[in-house]
């Protein structure tokens, strides 16, 4: 222990003063020593006392006094300007940030890193008339880069929300280097007993090779949402990187992947009878946007996440992020290339072999969206592509791999029903020579089917329309609607009943209106009969099927795939709940 340190434990142990109690407070003095950000300027107020008697009882702070924030600006700018090293500002309520803005407009103009903590009561008092409380919303544009409002801690949730957040803020300003702003709120607390600062997770942003970390060892998840058609280079490192680290791609339809170690593991992960023993992996590897699997993302265990993409963006949809990666996927893969190299493909040949045992055993379903899917995806022509509506259909084909050169697309990034077909149609137009297969619900498409009276429809579409006669999502028997209300769900929340209730010929008169060719299916038969209709790949003329369904049998449909497969203790535990006395002595004799 040095002299300053001695000295500092001294004051400790006599004004018996060391952390805040403020978890908000803690985290940002935690990870502003792990980002080394150690020059503060401070002002005096009630609000910041928290965050200023922390950090004065730590010697790790290089602490600075002005009584006038206008000047603590300036003056934070001299010894940021002079030690080439971010500055923390901090100031309490009231009006005294008003005073920073001169100063933090000339430091975003000169790109000069100021970190503004302003301190306030909490959110939820701006608007109501309380003294000493502005507004800090909303900043001018040339004045910080980014700002954030981190009211008080009240859950679990609220403290991964500003963990990330903080991160991405201190990345940010140490690598954009420009001010940046948060607010945070306190609560007067005047405990300041925590000895030991508790750990907050630290997630840095990865710029070069000097600075990664080491690749751990385990199987290795690599999950994309959506994406663009990925080209050879990317495909080719990925594939490099999969074949040295016994790596999984796992990936939806939207994900513009087709490389070789892609498993579809939608249908293994949406059992409710079953765990597999291939959900888990130490590392996850997120590319991409959003993404439609529900099943997957939602059923794999990981123990970290690493997210690599250009935009170096702190997404956390995991809630195990540890580092961000801000670089080009190729990139990223070629420089873990050669770390850790593992070419076993056990992981690979495990999930692989599941998913293939899994489609070899699929049980007799009704005439559904889903066997729809079932019985088209394999027959789906080369060099065609495919559109899904939201969500119904989209999770529907995901059970099924599409086969190779077929390309998949669906509007996820908003996650509505409108524009599918829109979409469908103006992809269509852009490729004249390319068959463009489309399915979405009833809903999605009369939502959207006035497109059908544009001036030019390409003759090169073929739109299968699902008309269960509602938004059969939420009629489905585990969804919470369902749930709630059964057939009651109709009335509002699954708006049954429009359109005709799928007895008129509103889409047979918009194809006909359109010149387009239109057939009405109502079961597996008919479906048969026009299937080589629909996958010819001559283009003569635009297709549309209206395929009539029913909820009971999309939902009979839903829960078959996914209830066909039981483990020996999922199998016990649905005996038990049949037998709730046998159940009840169990718990009693566990007592």
């Amino acid at each position: 222990m040095n002299q300053i340190e001695k000295e500092y434990e001294e004051l400790r142990y006599k004004t018996g003063c060391y952390y805040t109690s403020e978890r908000n407070k803690q985290i940002i003095i935690y990870l502003l020593k792990k980002y080394k950000i150690q020059k503060v300027v401070v002002s005096p107020g009630a609000t910041n006392f928290a965050l200023v008697g922390s950090m004065q009882h730590d010697p790790f702070f290089e602490m600075y006094s002005c009584v006038d924030e206008r000047a603590a600006a300036y003056m934070a700018i001299g010894i940021s300007e002079k030690s080439n090293e971010p500055v923390v500002l901090s100031c309490t309520g009231a009006t005294a940030s008003r005073n920073y803005m001169a100063a933090l407009t000339y430091a975003y103009e000169r790109n000069i890193p100021i970190l503004v903590i302003t301190s306030s009561v909490s959110l939820a008092s701006v608007g109501h008339l309380r003294a000493q409380v502005t507004d800090r919303a909303h900043s001018p544009i040339d004045m910080v880069y980014k700002s954030y409002q981190f009211d008080n801690i009240k859950d679990g949730e609220d403290e991964w929300n500003q963990t990330v957040l903080c991160n991405e803020a201190f990345s940010i300003l140490l690598n954009v280097r420009k001010p940046i702003l948060i607010n945070v709120c306190t609560t007067y607390s005047t405990d300041f007993s925590v000895k030991e600062l508790p750990n907050a997770r630290f997630i840095p942003t990865i710029t070069s090779a000097k600075d990664r970390p080491v690749l751990p060892q385990g199987n290795i998840f690599i999950f994309i949402g959506s994406h663009p058609k990925f080209t050879e280079r990317q495909t080719k490192t990925i594939e490099d990187f999969c074949s040295n680290h016994n790596a999984v791609v796992l990936c939806d339809h939207t994900s513009g992947y087709s490389g070789k170690y892609k498993v579809n593991m939608s249908l293994v992960l949406s059992q409710e009878r079953y765990v597999s023993k291939n959900r888990k992996a130490c590392l996850l590897i997120h590319l991409g946007e959003i993404s439609g699997d529900y099943y997957t993302f939602l059923r794999i265990g990981v123990n970290e996440v690493w997210r690599v993409n250009p935009d170096g963006a702190y997404v956390d949809f995991f809630k195990k992020l540890t580092n961000v990666f801000k670089m080009q996927e190729s990139d990223f893969f070629s420089m873990y290339l050669n770390d850790n190299v593992n070419t076993s493909l056990s992981f690979f040949n495990n999930c692989n072999k599941e998913s293939e045992d899994f489609y070899n055993r699929l049980p007799e379903i009704p005439f559904s969206n889903i066997w729809i899917a079932k019985e088209l995806s394999p027959k789906l022509p080369l060099n065609s592509q495919i559109h899904f509506g939201i969500l119904n259909s989209l999770r529907s084909w995901d059970f099924f791999n599409l086969p190779d050169g077929v390309e998949s697309v669906c509007n996820v990034g908003g996650f509505g029903i409108d524009g599918c077909v829109s979409s469908h149609i103006g992809a269509a137009l852009a490729n004249p020579e390319k068959l463009f297969f489309g399915v979405v619900g009833d809903l999605t498409f009369y939502y959207d089917s006035n497109i059908l009276l544009n001036k030019k429809i390409p003759k090169n579409i073929r739109l299968i329309v699902v008309n269960n006669g509602r938004g059969t999502e939420f009629r489905n028997y585990c969804h919470p609607a369902s749930q709630a209300f059964g057939i009651g769900a109709d009335a509002y929340v699954a708006a049954a009943g429009h359109f005709g209730q799928q007895i008129n010929s509103a889409i047979s008169n918009l194809c006909e209106a359109a010149n387009i060719d239109y057939y009405r299916v109502e079961d597996k038969e008919s479906f048969e009969k026009i299937e080589s209709k629909l996958l010819d790949i001559v283009i003569d003329k635009p297709i549309i099927i209206e395929a009539i369904t029913t909820p009971e049998y999309d939902n009979l449909a839903l829960k078959t795939y996914r209830q066909f497969a039981e483990d020996s203790s999922s199998k016990i535990k649905h005996l038990l709940s049949k037998c709730p006395l046998v159940l009840r002595i169990i718990r009693l004799i566990r007592r």
